[in-house]
Order: structure tokens, then sequence, then C-alpha cells
């Protein structure tokens, strides 16, 4: 028997409560707080001052040391003199990033309060947002297809939308890139329930058209290439042949359209000048080439690239990989622009379904009354926009993990609702295994998450971090310790290796308070170093030839030093401010933690005779 309205009702409010108490506190996690009553400096506060005071270029003057270089956008200009990733134009910043979450949210705030509202509150307000209108969204989908689904699946398709599409991870470290790609994420999620909210097309439907052009288009404010979603719901929408819903969706993207062309033109004499190519940015990063030779790399990022699984909280973790880059068959083209990523398949592989969207025919037969058109107008806008937009980036030579969420949220949602109707007019058995698959998605994307670009939780705030990890980390051997006691010590036999070779011999912890210990090869000598983000200490010693020699490392939290000792004796101390490490991450002869330091692996023979950390 399929629950009552109520019931749902009730259900999906509790599931939107939960979803954002936890948006909620992701976007504060790493830093805290919100600084409300504050004037701040973030770039979309820059633009909402300078809204708020009637012109377009930022309230901040260019220093004339950079105003008198020849060429400022060269990359090896001193980011001391210049902000990095404004854009400069005529003795005046601007910014690349879209106008849209200025005129949303920053300026009337601005306006309102006298002070800048906090980015991470922002970006809480956007993606939050983002999420309910992509869950009413999806009822509508299947009001319209006449599909009630069962009581315990619908949780898991809500939370596919909430955790699936990588927004969480955009939430951990919030600057202007994550404001520009969350605020398209929240155009494009408004956008698709205005267009699903005005079919059946009948003669009220224009006024939703209408809403669904101008979020559509106030996507491109963020986005440009988000474009391309607007574009492909016009087009599905011509195709329906419904003059008055057609002419206001249309006129209406036109106009915010328009409206992005003077804002251009304005800033840079041009309607179609975004101002990218006057970022001051780094190598190859203030320009567009599209291209087929980035198909590949783009591929792979974006879909493929797998996470670094562990058994350490948060057991999941994006990590720099350079699959084409070692081997003359498939070199990165020249300044490919890459930063850690995991592929979207990895984090939401049910999106592999968006190729198979329900036919008119199935739809018709899973419900007497389903508006079968509309239902599969509504997905295939979804999923062809994603691709459009997904091509577009895979173009490009740029790539970055938060760039998924300008085409995995529409791709996700065709995916969840094309499935979720599959599974609601199917065997339980059917549902079951899309709920499984769900639940592993969304602990992927919560684990990527905390663990975000940067680690910025373990780097910002270390004793929460390590509460939190406790929690779910019953076994002692993975659980964070917080300014453990250590002391390891070593019998290492040295293989001459050429000199500048760096082997592993101590490596503690995995991004922040680490530490490390190493030995550089030389002419006849080794060097021990130990290593930590306060200092560096060196001990130079014979070569030793083929006798084994005792090597010790040593920590106290009252000592905040690290201490190595040869034989017995101590040999270098490093200070050393806090170390935050499991059992598991202190490694010996082995390097997982800094792959560029040091070889991977001990190359000579080393034994373990003590290793204790509490």
């Amino acid at each position: 028997m399929p629950p009552s309205r109520w019931t749902q009702r009730i259900l999906v409010l509790l599931l939107l409560l939960l979803v954002g108490g936890y948006y909620r506190w992701a976007a504060r996690v790493a830093t805290g707080t919100f600084e409300f009553g504050h004037d701040l400096d973030g770039f979309y506060n820059y633009l909402g001052q300078a809204f708020a005071r009637g012109h377009i270029y930022l309230p901040i003057e260019p220093t004339p040391q950079l105003l008198a270089l020849a060429n400022p956008y060269d990359p090896s200009v001193d980011n001391s003199i210049r902000r990095q990733d404004m854009v400069l134009f005529r003795g005046k910043y601007y910014l690349y990033f879209g106008a849209t979450p200025a005129v949303l949210l920053f300026t009337p705030w601005r306006m309102v309060t006298g002070h800048d509202l906090p980015e991470n509150f922002a970006a809480f307000l956007l993606g939050f947002g983002g999420f309910l209108f992509a869950t009413a969204a999806l009822l509508r989908v299947f009001h319209l297809a006449g599909v009630r689904p069962p009581l315990w699946l619908l949780p898991f398709l809500i939370l596919a939308l909430a955790f699936c599409q990588s927004v969480p991870f955009l939430l951990n470290r919030v600057a202007v890139y994550e404001i520009a790609i969350v605020s398209g994420y929240f155009c494009l999620s408004a956008a698709l329930f205005f267009f699903a909210r005005a079919l059946p097309l009948d003669d009220k439907s224009w006024r939703w058209m209408a809403a669904s052009g101008l979020a559509f288009g106030a996507a491109v404010g963020c986005r440009p290439h988000l474009v391309f979603a607007g574009a492909v719901a016009l087009a599905a929408l011509a195709l329906r042949h419904r003059g008055r819903a057609l002419a206001a969706f249309a006129l209406a993207w036109m106009l915010v359209g328009a409206l992005i062309a003077t804002y251009n033109y304005e800033r840079f004499g041009s309607p179609v000048e975004f101002g990218f190519r006057y970022q001051l940015a780094g190598p190859g990063q203030n320009r567009v080439e599209l291209s087929p030779r980035n198909w590949l790399p783009g591929v792979y990022y974006t879909l493929l690239d797998p996470p670094e699984f562990g058994h350490v909280f948060p057991w999941m973790r994006m990590v720099f990989r350079f699959p084409f880059d070692s081997a003359d068959r498939h070199p990165l083209p020249p300044q490919y622009f890459v930063e850690p990523s995991v592929g979207a398949l990895w984090l939401a592989p049910f999106a592999i379904a968006v190729l198979w969207i329900p036919s008119r025919r199935r739809l018709r037969r899973a419900a007497k009354e389903a508006y079968a058109a509309d239902v599969t107008t509504v997905l295939a806008v979804c999923a062809v926009a994603a691709a459009a937009i997904w091509l577009f980036l895979i173009s490009t030579h740029l790539s970055s993990q938060r760039y998924e969420v300008d085409f995995l949220p529409l791709a996700a949602f065709a995916a969840i609702a094309g499935l979720g109707l599959r599974a609601s007019t199917r065997r339980f058995w059917a549902g079951a295994a899309l709920a499984v698959v769900i639940g592993y998605s969304a602990m992927a994307n919560m684990a990527l998450a905390v663990a975000g670009p940067y680690d910025d939780i373990l780097r910002y705030r270390p004793g929460p971090y390590v509460k939190l990890a406790r929690r779910f980390s019953p076994n002692p051997e993975y659980r964070p310790l917080f300014d453990p006691h250590l002391s390891v010590e070593v019998e290492a036999r040295f293989i001459p290796e050429a000199p500048g070779f760096h082997e592993p011999l101590v490596t503690i912890g995995r991004s922040h308070y680490n530490a490390f210990l190493y030995a550089e090869h030389g002419a006849g000598t080794v060097k021990l170093i130990s290593l930590t983000e306060e200092g560096r200490a060196v001990a130079e010693i014979p070569l030793p030839k083929d006798t084994p020699v005792r090597i010790g490392l040593a920590y106290a939290p009252a000592m905040h030093r690290l201490i190595t000792t040869l034989d017995g004796r101590e040999v270098a101390s490093v200070p050393i401010g806090l170390l935050v490490t499991a059992p598991a991450q202190v490694e010996i002869g082995q390097n997982h933690s800094d792959v560029g330091l040091t070889y991977p692996t001990f190359t000579g023979k080393l034994r373990t005779i003590q290793r204790s950390i509490w």
C-alpha cells in the first residue's frame, strides 16, 4: 500500500532539516564560525560593495608597481604586488567570476546590513537552496509520472540529490571559485524545477517557463559555459511547438543574456568579453584552449580518476595523479592545468544510468495517468545539458574536482529520477540495489568533503578533527591521535645510490602536522634529514658499507622537538609545533604522505626494532 501524502511530506521535511543541518556544519567546520557584522575581503564581498556603491569595478586600487609593468599578466609577477585571480583592465580591478552571486546575495546583504555576507554562509545558502529546488523537481517528476516511490526508498533518492553531486566537497573550502560554482548549481536547480513545474503545458505555463528562462540565464552569470543548459532546454521546448511558453522562456533567457552582455561591454568594451584573458593567474590559466587533445586527460580526471582508499578517517582522499605524463605515449598537453580530483563515476556510479532515460512507452506502462512525454523531456534536458557542459569542460586544458559540480548534479538528477521510476514499479530488489549504491556514493562524497582539497579541517581545527575522527575509528591502530608520544627505532642497511637520491626512513602522519625522516645520498655520505612544518635538521654520516646502523626518532609533546638518534646518540633535533597521526600512519621505509619528497620505498634493507605511539 503506497504511503499517505502526509506521511511522505513529514518524511521529506525531516530529510530536508537533516540535510540543512549537515550543509550548515560543512560550511563552517573548517573555519569554526560565520563572520557576520564585519567588512570582509572576499572577492564577492568586494563585488557586493562595488554594486552597492553604484559601480562595477572593485573598490580596491592596484599597486603602482603592478601598473608600471609592461605585462602585468605575466604569471611570474610576484603575487605580493597583485591580486591573484582578479582581472586587471585599464587600471581597475574586476572579477571574471560571474556577477549573479553578488546580485542575488552579496549586494542586497550589504545594502541592508551595512556589512558583508560571509562567503561560507553564502555557500551554505546557495548549496542548500539548490538541493531544495532539486528535491522539489524530483517530486514533480514523480507526480507527472503518477508514481509514488515506496516510503523506504524515497529517503535514499533524496539523499542522493543532497550528497552525491560533489556539492559537499565545495563547502569544505569556500572562496570565490566555490561561490561561482555553487551559485551555478543553485540557478540550474531552480531552472530545472520551474521547467518541470510548467509541464504539462497549458495557458498558465508561460509564467513558470519565464521563471525557468530567468534562472537558466542567471546560471550563465555564474559560469559562462552553463549557457549550454539553457540552450538545451530552449531546444527541447521548441520541439513541443507551444508558442506562448516558448516565447516566455526565450525572452526571459535572452533578457538575462542582454544584461550580461551589457555588463561585459561596460567593463571591457565587448559584450562577449568576460575578462578571462585579463585574469592575473598562473601559466595558461587565463585562456581557454578548446582542443581534442584535451579529451583523453579530461575524460580521465572528470570521470575515472580513482581516489586513495585507506583505513584511517576519512578513508578516502584525492591525490595527484599524472598517468599520461610519465610516458611518451600520452603526455599531458602543454600547460595543462590539473588539480587533485576524484572521477565522478567514483562519487556517483549510478550516474551512468543517465544514458538510459526511460522511454515514453515504458513510462506509460508504469502509470495510467503518466505524462510520459513531459517526464521524458525533463530527464532528457538534464542528460543532454550535463553531456554538453561535460564535453566543453573536457575540451579545455583546465581540470579540477570542483568543476564536476557544473555537470554532475544534472546527470545525477536524471539518473536518480529514471532509476527511481523504474525501482518504484518493479520488485523490491531493484530498489534495494539502488539504495546500496546510493549509500556508498553518499559516504564517498561526505568522506571527500571532510578531506577537501587541502585537508583544511585538519589544518585549521586539528582538535575538533581528531575528536570527529575518533567517533568513527573503533580500531586503535587507525584512530588519529592528537600530539602523541612517539618512539621509533630501525636498523638500516644502505645501498649506494646516485647523489641527491632521497629515500624514506620514517614517515609520520598524512598531510598536515606530519613529519619525515629520510636519507639523502651523497658522494660516500648519507644525510639523515628530519623535516617538519617548523623546520629541517640534517645529520651527515659516512655511507655505511655492509654495516647496519641503528636510527631512532622520538617525539614528546612537552619538548615540541623531533629527536633523531644514531646508534643511541642524538645527532639532530628539529622543532615541531604539533603532531597528528594514527599509529597506522607511522610508516617505516615508506612514504605515502608526500610523493614528491622521496622515493616511495627504502631501497636497502630496513628492520623495525621499536615502534610505539601513545
